[in-house]
């Protein structure tokens, strides 16, 4: 079977992480598999993938006659989008799915037409901010897709188990639960200067979110490292927070028994064994598969979300978490503002889409208030080194990979598409 994979994303890495394994799964069973990605999403795949590789780049109509060549010499069974609402964003995927006919060309096919659905955009018809609602006007409706397209649930975020109402098929694509050996892991932290009675605690920010942060002005990660350091301080031991990043979008800090450094991109098996070596990972990205890894390799995790408007969050907090508020606002009014996945306020979106319905991930991982203050920092205490507040976390994380390791894996998955 000749299996076409288009990853358009140039600003995040989810979705070309899920091809990237769907892929060498499929090569594993021996099927022939070839790319057509983003530059930024090329740079994941190179490594097992380099002499099966289209780019596209940055001209759509260039890309059109690129993606008609490939179409003709590879002569797919299968072409499986990464996921394919996202083709039609405005930005921050490669321009082709909005040329002049493409569509049409595309649903003439006679491949069978398949898209990995990671936030449920696929379903049906919806319409999402793509940043912060009181400040852009860059709202995107996703169209349906087309009719005759199957859809794939990748698993970890969405639910191993039948949903009602939910169209796809769930499949997994790693044997779990995942884990590293002691020597590696080790290993790992001994590279970031860590020994074995430090905390190592691993912060995400995807490039979509520092650069869509970038381009709004706003101020939130100038003064967050403020906070998770205070945060930090009483854990009783020493902790080093690791902020994967743009390398430079957390201030570093260092006292009072915490390091913060920042670091870039990781290649995915250094990243793989950073988060698994991690005793602790934070992000404020609710649907970020990183925490779905987490969770699949039984490490803490938790999700830092704000539930208030600015005026409540005032009346309502602390005096030092007060002042880190009131200085992200003085940077940059607007900057405070509810969110499930910063810097887009979802409005509620999340639990409504068919991603987190019925979903035993969502007891997975940890909710925190980013502003709660002394609470805040009393539970990331408790997900270090609380026996019962870790012990309950990893029993619903457990009950999360029993379910998962029953699914079948999406090579699989494609086979009976296909054959059907």
């Amino acid at each position: 079977m000749n299996v076409l994979i288009v990853a358009p994303v140039e600003g995040g890495s989810g979705e070309t992480v899920t091809a990237r394994y769907l892929g060498r799964s499929l090569v594993q069973r021996g099927h022939r598999v070839h790319f057509a990605a983003s530059p930024f999403a090329a740079a994941f795949l190179s490594g097992d993938f380099a002499d099966a590789l289209t780019v596209l780049g940055l001209d759509g109509p260039e890309n059109v006659e690129t993606w008609t060549r490939l179409r003709r010499d590879f002569r797919a069974d299968a072409i499986v989008f990464a996921d394919y609402p996202l083709m039609f964003l405005r930005t921050g995927v490669v321009p082709l799915a909005a040329e002049p006919g493409w569509e049409e060309a595309l649903c003439d096919s006679d491949a069978c037409l398949v898209t990995l659905d990671h936030f449920g955009f696929a379903q049906r018809e919806m319409g999402i901010f793509m940043g912060p609602p009181h400040l852009c006007h860059a709202y995107h409706r996703f169209r349906p897709i087309p009719p005759r397209m199957k859809i794939m649930l990748p698993c970890p975020m969405h639910e191993p188990d039948s949903v009602e109402g939910r169209k796809g098929s769930p499949f997994r694509y790693w044997d779990v639960p995942l884990s590293i050996p002691d020597a590696e892991r080790n290993a790992a932290r001994l590279e970031l200067g860590c020994d074995a009675d430090e905390f190592v605690v691993l912060h995400i920010v995807s490039k979509w979110a520092w650069e869509s942060v970038e381009s709004y002005g706003l101020s939130f990660y100038r003064h967050l490292g403020e906070l998770l350091h205070a945060y930090l301080s009483s854990v009783g031991r020493r902790v080093r927070i690791v902020a994967l990043n743009n390398g430079s979008l957390l201030q570093p800090r260092s006292g009072n028994g915490v390091e913060l450094v920042n670091i870039q991109q990781l290649a995915p098996a250094q990243f793989d064994k950073l988060l698994l070596s991690a005793d602790l990972l934070l992000t404020e990205n609710r649907v970020s598969i990183s925490m779905g890894k987490a969770v699949c390799g039984l490490r803490p995790a938790a999700v830092l979300k704000n539930s208030y408007g600015i005026l409540d969050l005032l009346d309502r907090c602390e005096a030092g978490v007060r002042k880190v508020v009131l200085a992200m606002e003085q940077d940059r009014p607007g900057t405070v503002f509810p969110y499930d996945c910063y810097p887009t306020d979802t409005g509620g979106l999340l639990e409504e889409i068919v991603l987190y319905k019925d979903n035993s991930l969502t007891r997975a991982f940890a909710e925190l208030e980013v502003f709660g203050g002394a609470d805040t920092a009393e539970r990331i205490a408790g997900l270090l080194n609380g026996e019962a507040e870790r012990g309950a976390l990893r029993e619903h994380q457990q009950r999360y990979v029993d379910r998962l390791g029953r699914v079948a894996d999406g090579a699989s998955v494609l086979e009976a598409l296909v054959a059907a």
